[in-house]
């Protein structure tokens, strides 16, 4: 929480600054909309507040995520080098929107990432346009998931106060696989359903499968299964699942589309098995 802006402080912000941060934080609003100061500063009219936000802003006591958007800044951290917590803007730049924090930043709320994030993930019930925008910087990625794909979301703490929305371990890995290119690639993917396998509920994993109804997640999954020789159960299972007369898919979707064809799993290795195996093992 902000601390406590005492006489002083105001003072020196101004007291119609103080006032409105003082009321928001009363109503524990660290991120809020204009609509927000309004209710606190209701005796004065609509221009005058989006002046007073603009120059609060300029003064460093706000930062602004988007048009109509802000987050109060600690009295104590200098604007320039402060930024909130990733998933918390993410899930105020959501807005009203279904969402849920996926792909590689899921991966880092479950804590199953070697590499740095350079971006915020997020997954959307319905398209954004544009669908990357930058806050100081940092994008954030809205990525569109159509109602069939749009499922496995659980709630994640983030600071003991704050939860958003993320995807449960196993839709992770579903998202993860149908699109490796947006979870830092498949040698981060085996990376982590190697350090989760202890974790994995596979009758959850087998409901999302038949309801996410993708060949290519089945094959890239029980490829990596078998390659990392966990799971063997689940492993047998998924392999009854494909249809041996369809197309080859290639098992990271960011690399170049050739390589060795594996007709067991329809996986054209357009990568050097051995990178996985060291990556994970090493």
């Amino acid at each position: 929480m902000l601390n406590h802006i005492d006489t002083t402080e105001s003072k020196t912000i101004g007291n119609t600054s103080a006032f409105l941060l003082a009321g928001l934080q009363e109503h524990g609003k660290l991120f809020f909309d204009t609509h927000d100061a309004m209710m606190v500063l209701s005796n004065r009219t609509p221009i005058a507040i989006r002046s007073l936000l603009s120059e609060m802003t300029k003064r460093g006591l706000l930062m602004r995520l988007k048009d109509g958007l802000y987050h109060i800044i600690p009295y104590d951290r200098a604007a320039a080098d402060y930024f909130p917590d990733w998933h918390l803007v993410a899930h105020h730049l959501a807005g009203k929107t279904p969402y849920y924090i996926g792909y590689y930043s899921a991966l880092v709320l479950h804590d199953l990432t070697t590499q740095p994030s350079f971006q915020e993930q997020v997954v959307v019930a319905k398209p954004f346009r544009p669908n990357i925008r930058a806050v100081k910087g940092v994008p954030f990625q809205f990525i569109y998931h159509n109602p069939l794909h749009f499922f496995g979301i659980t709630k994640k703490w983030i600071d003991g106060v704050d939860q958003v929305n993320c995807s449960d371990l196993e839709k992770t890995f579903l998202d993860c696989l149908f699109q490796p290119d947006y979870a830092g690639g498949i040698v981060e993917i085996a990376k982590a359903i190697f350090k989760s396998k202890s974790m994995i509920r596979e009758n959850n994993l087998n409901t999302y499968l038949q309801l996410f109804g993708s060949d290519a997640v089945i094959r890239r999954l029980g490829f990596l299964l078998e390659l990392l020789e966990i799971l063997p159960n689940l492993s047998n299972n998924l392999l009854q699942l494909i249809p041996h007369n369809t197309s080859y898919v290639v098992l990271d979707t960011g690399l170049p589309k050739e390589g060795k064809s594996n007709a067991r799993w329809g996986i054209i290795q357009n990568m050097d098995l051995e990178t996985i195996k060291t990556s994970v093992f090493s």
